[in-house]
């Protein structure tokens, strides 16, 4: 790669770096703002909290049968066998069985601080509720409290929004609430709307969205939630470990741990089930080595039917009279069958008794501790209920809440007493009014809390009888199937036995050995039975759960970082499309692009006067190369495309340079329309060339002395004819005349791409300057002078990039690393060669 490749390559990544440089600002302002978009976003978003328990994973049963029977029981791998406790975790059928257990029917939620927190349950009310219309499960209702202490109840999905008192009862076709207001603490007291409505005295009134909101899940919904909630993962051959995610750290503790002790008990279910199918695979066994001893038994029954009939007479009796025996038992199941299922219809229409189960000879052990349970808590909730609607009688049983009521009608005689001799509005009947109220709210608060337990207690019962009647039921019908089993190979037998019994020995001696193994395989049978009834958990809790203090997303320090980074992108991108975009000419390169015009010079803000004269020597010092040294008058004509990119300032800056040289130069402030340079000069403008060219007066008695070598000729009084007075034939003369007395004519005239005027003086002119401001002009400009240039033919011009910035390191210029300034040669840099063509 050449080295001119390279220098380009080079000035490329300084444009990239000047471009970052010159939109800093943009890029910090986006990256803020997408920090900060992050940080209210992150602000709102609820956290998310994850505990885990670890449970141990029981190995194969070690049952007797084991002893002659390779893997009997069908047992899978471990890793089968960690896979189906996996499965049985996230399946529908287990987490039906447990929802009740969880504590994630209701949610609750404070919304203060213009965001809206979920919270256990509220520090200072009580929500009594019952759902009636089953489209109000998984809607919020929202709590608004009012200054006159009430309340106001809102309901978005029925449209209900009305007032109502704490602690009365709200009853209509959807729901049936009682909202108690308790001695907890007031959640809203340090909350910002509170704050913003201090301290703007009410004009923040409509921020105020502080409000109470609750929901209500129903079973489905709840069972979703557990199974999106919940992972499992593999730890060893043996070992789970349990996860649930939640947005309240308390409550993610309490439900995986409740998950892991119900799998315990769903897998002691789930292993009687494995057992009966051990007790299938035996029948089968059986039912095969039966039909052995059926062959083996033919050649005796032949051998017997020749000889004797006594035996299989006998035989026939007892096997009719099994049979028998064996139909009884099987209507006695079917009846018991029948009983459970009635049970069951009872138990969905909340009726429970186990009067016919016991009737029926089925063992209720097991479920009358539990219906006693469910019965005892559904009568106390009728009595709690009935309590709610009249506190003042003692309707109740409960202990703590009769005192209580007694407590509170202690407190209305002396209310009675007091109203006796005083007014309604006499300080002691007011305060015992108070009291009164907070006895009635506690009172409610204490029903309201009683409820709810027995509520989940009255839950946890009634699926554990569930539970418990359908393993009863399901070892009853495989009971059934067993007796059906039994029944057909007793008629099997029956069908097969001979007219004779005559027993040859050799015959005898097999058939009572394969007898014998058919007797070993019912004591196996047995056995396994006995084992299935004495059948404990083997699986275990390794680790407890515990409360998590910090939440597993959102990464806010991660989701900050990436937003940073990302927003640094994003602003490095947007300066690159703005400086892609952008149609102002910013520095040399920019002008270079669009013209081959030859650069004499940039020049700093007028900000330092040290650095403007400075660059304006080096302007002076380019001229030199261009400007031919046989002419006794040089001509530069100073313009511009457009007004205001400071041609003026830069005329008369270049005419004082010059003329400290020790040439005699001549300003001609000829833009005749807006004349500016008596302005910039600090000179009279009364008279001038205007007033020259219009009237027969002397051309010296408008030229004006600045300093020694430095003269001035005024625009003058603004014609109504600039274009004819600059065309004028004595217009021509007197440039001729003048350039006999100076070494220099500077003409400031109108913008060059706005007005005629300019184009006129261009046969006057050696050399024309267009002033080019920084970060103004537009490129069109630099497009609309090539094109004039070339209609023009002028041949002798040359841009000055005014306006730049002045860089710290004295080096001033603007654009992609160019600093032109003092220090730095122009010279033939640009191409300057026109006095040698």
């Amino acid at each position: 790669m050449d080295k001119v490749s390279i220098e380009e390559e080079s000035i490329d990544f300084r444009q990239l770096l000047e471009i970052l440089k010159r939109n800093r600002f943009y890029i910090f302002l986006i990256t803020l703002l997408t920090v900060c978009i992050t940080g209210v976003y992150l602000y709102f978003i609820p956290p998310v909290y994850s505990s885990s328990v670890t449970i141990t994973l029981d190995g194969r049963e070690n049952l007797k049968i084991e002893k002659f029977l390779p893997n009997p029981m069908g047992l899978d791998s471990d890793n089968k066998r960690i896979e189906l406790a996996k499965i049985t975790l996230k399946s529908k059928k287990f987490i039906h069985t447990i929802v009740d257990k969880l504590d994630i029917s209701k949610v609750y939620f404070i919304r203060k601080n213009f965001k809206k927190n979920e919270v256990e349950a509220f520090p200072n009310l009580k929500i009594d509720i019952r759902i009636q219309d089953k489209q109000l499960y998984n809607t919020f209702f929202e709590i608004i409290p009012q200054n006159n202490g009430k309340f106001l109840l809102k309901v978005p999905a029925i449209g209900y929004l009305k007032e109502h008192d704490y602690n009365n009862e709200i009853k209509n076709d959807y729901f049936v609430l009682r909202v108690i207001k308790t001695q907890g603490d007031d959640p809203f007291l340090d909350s910002w709307e509170e704050h913003l409505i201090k301290y703007l005295k009410g004009f923040a009134s409509s921020l105020d969205d502080r409000a109470y909101l609750f929901k209500i899940y129903d079973k489905d919904t709840q069972e979703n939630m557990v199974s999106n909630n919940m992972n499992v993962k593999t730890l060893s051959n043996n070992i789970l470990t349990i996860e649930y995610q939640n947005t309240s750290a308390i409550r993610s503790q309490k439900n995986v741990q409740e998950i892991a002790k119900s799998y315990i008990d769903y897998s002691l279910v789930n292993k009687t089930a494995n057992l009966e199918q051990t007790l299938e695979f035996l029948d089968k066994q059986i039912m095969k080595l039966k039909q052995t001893l059926q062959k083996k038994g033919k050649k005796l029954k032949e051998y017997q039917q020749k000889n004797s009939t006594l035996t299989s007479l006998d035989s026939g009796m007892v096997l009719s009279q099994t049979l028998e025996e064996k139909k009884d038992l099987l209507e006695e199941v079917k009846l018991q069958l029948q009983e459970i299922k009635n049970f069951q219809q009872g138990v969905k229409s909340g009726i429970l008794s186990i009067l016919s189960l016991t009737s029926a000879g089925i063992d209720t052990s097991s479920l009358q501790a539990l219906v006693e349970r469910y019965q005892l808590s559904g009568n106390s909730i009728r009595e709690l209920r009935l309590q709610q609607e009249d506190i003042s009688k003692s309707v109740t049983s409960n202990i703590q809440i009769n005192q209580m009521i007694n407590q509170l009608k202690s407190e209305k005689l002396v209310l009675n007493d007091l109203l006796n001799g005083f007014t309604e509005a006499h300080p002691q009947v007011v305060e015992q009014k108070r009291h009164i109220d907070e006895i009635e709210s506690k009172i409610h608060e204490t029903i309201v809390a009683n409820l709810d337990k027995l509520q989940k207690d009255k839950m946890i019962a009634e699926s554990t009888i569930v539970s418990n009647i359908a393993m009863v039921q399901h070892n009853l019908e495989n009971k059934l199937r067993r007796i059906k089993s039994d029944m057909r190979e007793k008629k099997a037998l029956l069908s097969s036995l001979p007219a004779k019994n005559l027993v040859n020995q050799d015959l005898q001696r097999n058939f009572s050995l394969s007898e014998t193994f058919y007797t070993f395989l019912l004591q196996k049978k047995i056995e396994l039975q006995i084992s299935k009834a004495s059948i404990i958990a083997n699986t275990m809790i390794l680790e407890d759960a515990t409360v998590p203090h910090t939440p597993i997303k959102p990464d806010k320090k991660k989701i900050l970082l990436t937003s940073l980074i990302f927003g640094f992108i994003l602003g490095v991108l947007f300066s690159f499309l703005r400086g892609f975009l952008d149609k102002k000419i910013r520095s040399v390169q920019d002008i270079e692009k669009l013209t081959d015009t030859p650069i004499y010079g940039t020049l700093p803000l007028n900000n330092n006067e040290r650095f403007f004269k400075e660059a304006l020597r080096n302007l002076r010092t380019n001229l030199q190369f261009v400007l031919s040294e046989d002419k006794h008058c040089t001509h530069i004509l100073v313009s511009s495309t457009v007004a205001g990119e400071g041609k003026t300032l830069v005329s008369s800056g270049l005419a004082d340079i010059i003329s400290q040289a020790d040439k005699k130069v001549l300003i001609l402030d000829l833009d005749l329309r807006k004349p500016r340079m008596h302005k910039e000069l600090k000179r009279s403008n009364k008279i001038g060339m205007s007033n020259y060219l219009a009237n027969d007066i002397e051309i010296t008695s408008v030229i004006q002395t600045i300093s020694d070598n430095l003269y001035f000729i005024p625009a003058g009084t603004i014609p109504p004819n600039p274009s004819e007075l600059l065309m004028s034939k004595k217009f021509d003369s007197t440039i001729v005349a003048l350039s006999k007395n100076y070494d220099y004519l500077i003409f400031d005239t109108a913008p060059i791409g706005s007005v005629t005027d300019a184009n006129m003086l261009l046969k006057h002119t050696d050399i024309l300057l267009l002033i080019v401001k920084a970060n103004e002009a537009e490129k069109t400009y630099i497009e609309s002078f090539n094109k004039m240039k070339k209609e023009k033919k002028i041949k002798s011009a040359g841009i000055v990039l005014n306006g730049v910035k002045l860089y710290k390191n004295k080096q001033y210029g603007y654009g992609y690393g160019y600093g032109y300034g003092y220090g730095y040669g122009y010279g033939y840099d640009y191409g300057y060669g026109e006095k040698n063509k």
